[in-house]
């Protein structure tokens, strides 16, 4: 089967249970049906680019999204999910063990306003200045 353009590419369906192939076994296929799928298609020349960008979606979905590659994203993930909540938990006692030195000891004497200002000062800029850029920086499941 000779597939030439970008729409016929992509008008081709997989057959079922495609996703759970492994890269070896869909190449098998697409060799044993005689189906060649390019890198670039006859008619990249004339394709926009959000065509061209929906094609290498395409291509790297057919190709490329085996259950080995969507577990090893998925190790990853766990592996930077970790290290996320490692950082976030020291930051978090870095925060209790600073409110604790202006609480627990009598480093500000008997001055509550001073104590309450302080806590409410940390507490802020914790706030802005780590828990936010954190949770935004917060590692993102991969898509299955």
């Amino acid at each position: 089967m000779t597939l030439r353009t970008s729409r016929e590419l992509m008008a081709w369906q997989p057959p079922t249970g495609w996703r759970e192939l492994s890269r070896e076994q869909r190449h098998a296929y697409l060799e044993r049906h005689g189906i060649q799928i390019p890198l670039k298609p006859a008619d990249w020349e004339q394709m926009d680019h959000d065509l061209r960008m929906a094609y290498f979606a395409w291509h790297d979905r057919i190709l490329s999204d085996t259950p080995e590659a969507r577990a090893a994203q998925e190790r990853e993930y766990r592996q930077r999910l970790g290290a996320w909540n490692v950082l976030m938990g020291w930051w978090i006692l870095c925060l209790i063990a600073g409110l604790s030195i202006v609480w627990g000891t009598d480093a500000f004497g008997d001055g509550i306003g001073m104590r309450i200002g302080i806590t409410l000062f940390t507490g802020v800029g914790y706030i802005v200045a780590i828990f936010i850029p954190m949770h935004i920086a917060r590692p993102v499941p991969p898509r299955t």
